[in-house]
């Protein structure tokens, strides 16, 4: 009895971990623009719902946005729901 709590809970752990991995991919974001020779190269824009569908673009020049990780790194596209 006691082997089969200890298997449910490690089910139910690596379910929930699974589930919160899924989401976080889809939490919305500030989209930066990479600009070239800019002060620093990534620059925020505007936000990205990061849902599956059309590449987030900046309304301003429709340049494409990406993830921002320092600020010289904006290296992953991000996506958008509604264009």
């Amino acid at each position: 009895m006691p082997v089969a709590f200890v298997a449910l809970g490690l089910v139910g752990a690596f379910a929930s971990n699974a589930m919160e991995k899924n989401t976080a991919g889809l939490a919305g974001e500030t989209g930066y623009k990479k600009v070239v020779g800019g002060t620093p190269p990534c620059q925020p824009v505007e936000w990205c719902d990061n849902a599956p569908g059309q590449l987030c673009k900046s309304s301003i020049d429709n340049s494409q946005l990406y993830r921002y990780i320092s600020d010289n790194q904006c290296p992953t596209m991000l996506f958008r729901s509604i264009p």
